[in-house]
């Protein structure tokens, strides 16, 4: 084989494998078509949840932190 068909074989197959390595990395992005938008309500269910559950952590003997037995 002619050196220069050898040198542009060596070339192209260099560039091939840096491409295919900087490529080979990206990632695709992924959009969410129906995203949970948080809702001020959501935050207002979760604060009370975590206010009984305190409340409760220290008064113990309170009616609302009293369960309900359950029937079957």
């Amino acid at each position: 084989m002619d050196k220069k068909i050898e040198r542009n074989i060596i070339w192209t197959l260099a560039i091939i494998l840096i491409l295919v390595g900087v490529f080979g990395c990206v990632t695709v992005p992924t959009t969410n078509l129906n995203p949970k938008k948080t809702t001020p309500l959501d935050t207002i269910i979760i604060m009370k949840d975590l206010g009984t559950a305190l409340g409760c952590a220290f008064v113990p003997n309170d009616p609302a932190c009293q369960k309900e037995p359950q029937t079957k």
